[in-house]
């Protein structure tokens, strides 16, 4: 049944720890619960685009080997600037009224939609999940499939924020900084991860 091969695809996920998901917990605990649903936006919007582009047949673009090590080379740049910035600057001192403000969340959603899109890795999942389906599924099926795939993914996302942003009432200022540099050092590593695939393709 379709449901139900779109409810495992979307459990796997959970076995996926990216860098997406550690923007995600540093955001929820920096500025709250919609600091989170606004990455969980940006980051479904960037999968909703991989499945429209696996679905109408991109599939080669991405899978060229050369548009791999780009992808591959600038979401580096961009990882490594996240993570420079999580370890020299992880002050969580704005106001609430700046953290809350319009502005501020639309950059907390398009950062959740570049450090996601920009990840090769994302792309070969839903290509992957794309062709799992097409091999079982007619074409509705498919469709239907990933998208309770993609629900499942954004429901989780924002249970992710719910309860990273509980983290705030029983951690200490001093601690969440600390907890954002480490979040700052993994990232550092996925974008260095990222960078010497740029270099091996």
């Amino acid at each position: 049944m379709p449901i139900l091969t779109g409810i495992f695809l979307g459990l796997t996920t959970l076995l996926f720890i990216g860098p997406v998901f550690f923007y995600l917990l540093k955001s929820s605990l920096e500025s709250g619960f919609k600091a989170g649903i606004a990455v969980a936006l940006g980051i479904i919007i960037g999968d909703i685009i991989c499945v429209l582009l696996a679905i109408y047949g991109f599939g080669s673009f991405f899978e060229s080997a050369e548009n791999q090590k780009w992808f591959a080379g600038i979401g580096g740049v961009i990882l490594l600037f996240f993570g420079l910035k999580n370890i020299l600057k992880p002050s969580i001192s704005d106001t609430k009224t700046k953290k809350n403000s319009k502005k501020s969340m639309f950059i907390y959603g398009l950062n959740g939609f570049l450090i996601n899109f920009i990840n090769p890795f994302v792309f070969a999942v839903w290509f992957g999940f794309y062709t799992i389906n097409k091999a079982k599924y007619n074409e509705n099926e498919v469709i239907f499939s990933l998208v309770i795939t993609l629900l499942f993914i954004f429901i989780t996302d924002v249970i992710k924020a719910y309860f990273a942003q509980k983290l705030t009432l029983v951690l200490k200022k001093n601690r969440i900084e600390k907890l954002f540099r480490i979040v700052g050092i993994i990232m550092i590593g996925f974008a260095i991860r990222l960078i010497i695939t740029f270099y091996e393709l």
